[in-house]
Parts: structure tokens; sequence; C-alpha cells
């Protein structure tokens, strides 16, 4: 039990890139080390970048190590999965910029110049990739406000689906549930400039609406027998209804109703149908 315990910690922890990086690393230590008992002799430019090299390589092979070991620790801080999410990375990026400032100040390079060089950097950055930094920054406040979450059903312009994952710079939407593989990158930065809709989990409101060329006679009669027919087929009779409205100077019959998800495609097709057989003389085609 506890060798296969051992195993599985040792397979967790060390993947392929952290064991080549630390064979990488032994071997120009023993090179280094040859040389300086004068085993071999190498020329001081040679050792010299040598010696940077396994600097880099112990740097990056300490970070990710100490990431492996401790990111599912600091992942379950945190209860929900969008905070999971957004400090998980925050505190991988944080590790690397530390193992970052460590490489740049074994080069000589002061905080100070470090400083500037980011600053540097940031503002070109900026110009440059401006829609990037754009769905960065919308990001953080998707994890951080939580307008959504994983699983819910949501409508962005003119897409729509179920939100299967929050990336760093898509929302990835799945707007054919049943179909694997089919799905919709959305841009973080269109959450900062439109309005999102959340429609619900698995049941949610959905509108269908149709043109009439004109008022039929005895509206509210002819409404009521449609709603009474609606409801034979519809869940949620008393969240269901059925009206008539003025939209830019057009007539709009308007049909809201509870549907799952599931059923959604069928239960609209058979409402189109019902429709034009109450108001096939009115509806416009």
């Amino acid at each position: 039990m506890a060798g296969k315990k051992f195993k599985g910690i040792r397979l967790r922890f060390l993947s392929l890139s952290v064991i080549f990086s630390l064979l990488v690393f032994v071997a120009l230590r023993v090179l280094l080390y040859l040389n300086n008992k004068a085993i071999i002799v190498l020329p001081l430019s040679v050792s010299s970048k040598l010696n940077s090299i396994t600097v880099v390589i112990i740097t990056l092979f300490l970070t990710s190590l100490v990431l492996r070991l401790t990111i599912k620790r600091i992942s379950n801080l945190f209860e929900e999965l969008e905070e999971k999410l957004f400090y998980s990375k925050i505190y991988s990026w944080s590790l690397y910029s530390i193992g970052l400032f460590i490489i740049l100040h074994h080069f000589g390079v002061s905080l100070g110049n470090i400083t500037i060089f980011i600053g540097l950097i940031t503002t070109g950055l900026a110009f440059a990739v401006r829609d990037v930094l754009l769905s960065f920054f919308g990001w953080m406040i998707l994890l951080r406000k939580k307008p959504f979450r994983i699983g819910d059903y949501i409508r962005i312009g003119e897409e729509e689906g179920k939100v299967l994952h929050i990336g760093t710079f898509y929302v990835l939407l799945d707007s054919t549930p049943g179909l694997p593989g089919e799905y919709s990158r959305v841009p973080n930065r269109l959450f900062l400039e439109k309005s999102i809709i959340k429609l619900g989990k698995e049941d949610f409101f959905e509108q269908v609406k149709f043109n009439l060329t004109k008022i039929p006679p005895q509206i509210n009669e002819l409404i009521a027998k449609l709603k009474e027919h609606l409801d034979q087929i519809l869940p949620g009779k008393e969240t269901n209804s059925v009206y008539i409205d003025m939209v830019n100077e057009k007539l709009i019959l308007t049909v809201d109703f509870l549907v799952n998800v599931n059923e959604r495609q069928k239960i609209r097709s058979n409402i189109v149908t019902i429709v034009f057989d109450f108001f096939k003389d009115y509806v416009a085609v």
C-alpha cells in the first residue's frame, strides 16, 4: 500500500518536463564540477554560460515543482469553481514572475531596471494587444462578479448556449446540447461591451414572436383558446403567456413560456405550428 501511494505521489508531482529539466541540470553540474577539479578544461566563456544556464534551469525546475506541490492546496482554499480558477491562475503567474525576477537578477539586471523594463513592455502591449488585454480583464470580472457560472445558459448578442468553460480569453458556449464537439468561442471582451442575458440552468424562459398583418376580430377569445391549447403541451401553466404588442410600429404576437433545454427545439416547433393554425390568416410570412 505504501509503495503504491508513493508511486501515485511521484507520478502526480513529476512530469516529463520536470524530469528532463532535472536531468539537464545534473549533467551541467557534473560538467562544471569536472571543470572546477581540472579534470576537464572548459573555456571561461563556456563555463560562464553553462553556469547561467544552470541557474535558469534550476529556477524554472524549482518554480514548477513548488507549483505542482501547492497548486491543489491553493485551489482547495476556495469552494466555488470560478474562484478556484481565478486564484489558481494568479498564484501560478505570481510564482513564475518571482522565478523570472530571480533569473534577471542573476544576469545583473537591477530591480529599478526590471521595473522600467516591465513599464515599457506593458505600455507597448497596451497598444499592440488591446483586445487581448480587454479579454483578460473581462475574464477577471467574470470570475469575480459572477454574472453567470459554468453550467448556466446565457445569451450575449447573437450567441447563445450553455457555459462550458470560462477561459482567460474566451468563454466556451455549447449551443447544441447533446452534440459533442459543437461549441462556440466568445471573446471575454464582448462581455464588457454587450448585455448578458442569463437564461437559467435547465429550465428557462423562452419567447417566440410572430408578425401580424392586423388584429383579428375577437382577439381576446382567440388568445384565450390559444393559451389553453398551449398549456396542454407546455410545463408551468402559471408562467406561460400570450399577448399582442406594438414594436417599431409592427404588430407582434408573443408567446412566453418555460421550457427545458432538452425539449426546446421540439416545443418551439409545436408552438409555431399551433400559432399558424390559430392565426393563419393574420401571420405575416
